[in-house]
């Protein structure tokens, strides 16, 4: 039994050792000889560059394929494995025909002979995409429209200076990033005095389009008090907290994170009916231009109770009954923006950084005359919300669902004056 014993005492630690997982070992012949050309089979024209399509060797020494092209004056390439038929060249800022060679790479990264093309990119984004700037409350707002190929952009706003168009001194005032389809920017806190601004969009490869100047004049803004905001409480308003917890009532729109950074936000209760509406006594008269919303922190990203479609009305003489008669206006109906855009049947879809930047941190609706809203900026006492979906609700004909907003700020002017 002792020597049993003495010999698997030998065996099991050579068994387990001989068991062991070693680390892959690849054999290279440095010896091999370069892989032989690919043929290539024809060449797409895209936007700042050009899509090339070819056939590779029948080589086992193949690991890939390569291309070397020159772009704003710098040799670049690019990279694609054995079972890939593609390649793409981009980053040029013009249409001018360009010579890009491309070469098989052995595993022994020894290079075949080049087989050159010429391609011939279209317009880049920098000079096909529409951009524009205005003025605005509080300051500026740049746009960018019709990025239909979804490029990484730029969109640079300047500023004079000096403070004219006879003589300039700029410097940079902000770079907006983007690659949404269409998008709006603001820079707020300007003085509301002429400036001469300018604006130019620039991608990644430091392409850029003209630039575009205006003299603007921002309107005057303020962040407007809430000191003596208060829950009207109007008959027809449904303004029940989830649970009947105090920490969830309609006040936390105004006193929750933005003033205690405690987590504290708005929650209905679950059965509350859809539509929905609460009514906010200002305690001032007002001049709305936008309204920012904060989400419940780290909650319901693009989903959920979070409102999706809403309302908002103003008055300065509401009627006590509640009811939506006439001495209600509205000013202006509102979707919760996605920088990147909705699907084609409006579901949420991917959500990008840029998504989630805007969701958290600069969710903002501007109020601008439309068909239905033709005076957005009247004065008001009252601002009534009406909840028409949220994420849940949007498309189903839901009739109750529950609302929660972290926090409501507004911005505008005040009128006591009047």
């Amino acid at each position: 039994m002792k020597k049993i014993c003495y010999l698997l005492c030998i065996l099991i630690p050579v068994y387990i050792y001989g068991c062991k997982e070693e680390g892959r070992i690849d054999h290279i012949d440095d010896s091999a000889p370069a892989p032989g050309p690919v043929t290539i089979l024809g060449v797409t024209s895209k936007p700042g560059g050009a899509t090339i399509k070819y056939k590779i060797p029948d080589d086992d020494n193949l690991r890939g394929v390569k291309v070397v092209y020159t772009r704003n004056g710098e040799v670049c390439e690019s990279k694609a494995s054995r079972y890939v038929d593609t390649l793409v060249v981009e980053g040029f800022g013009n249409t001018s025909p360009q010579e890009v060679k491309l070469y098989s790479v052995g595993v022994n990264e020894k290079l075949s002979e080049p087989v050159s093309t010429t391609i011939q990119p279209l317009l880049p984004p920098v000079q096909t995409v529409k951009f524009d700037m205005e003025a605005s409350f509080g300051g500026v707002i740049v746009s960018i429209n019709e990025n239909y190929t979804n490029a990484d952009l730029a969109i640079v706003l300047m500023a004079d200076t000096v403070g004219n168009s006879s003589r300039t001194q700029w410097i940079d005032l902000q770079t907006f990033h983007t690659k949404s389809v269409a998008m709006k920017f603001a820079r707020r806190g300007l003085s509301p005095t002429p400036a001469y601004f300018g604006a130019y969009l620039r991608d990644r490869w430091n392409n850029v389009s003209d630039t575009i100047f205006k003299t603007l004049i921002p309107i005057e803004e303020i962040k407007l008090p809430k000191d003596k905001f208060r829950n009207a409480a109007l008959p027809t308003d449904y303004f029940t907290p989830a649970e009947n917890n105090s920490g969830y009532r309609l006040e936390m729109l105004w006193t929750g994170p933005e003033a205690h950074s405690g987590g504290e936000f708005y929650a209905s209760s679950h059965s509350a009916p859809m539509p929905q509406w609460f009514t906010i006594e200002l305690g001032y008269k007002m001049s709305i231009s936008r309204i920012q919303k904060w989400p419940r922190s780290n909650y319901e990203l693009y989903s959920g109770t979070a409102p999706r479609v809403f309302q908002v009305w103003g008055s300065d003489n509401p009627n006590p009954d509640g009811s939506w008669d006439d001495s209600w206006k509205l000013l202006g109906e509102f979707e919760q923006l996605k920088p990147s855009g909705y699907g084609e049947g409006r579901e949420v879809g991917p959500i990008t950084d840029e998504d989630n930047d805007y969701w958290y941190n600069r969710t903002e609706f501007d109020l601008v005359p439309t068909e239905e809203a033709p005076d957005p900026y009247q004065t008001v006492t009252h601002l009534r919300f009406k909840i028409l979906s949220t994420f849940n609700t949007y498309g189903t004909d839901a009739s109750m669902s529950q609302i929660i907003i972290g926090e409501l700020t507004f911005w505008g002017q005040l009128r006591d004056d009047e």
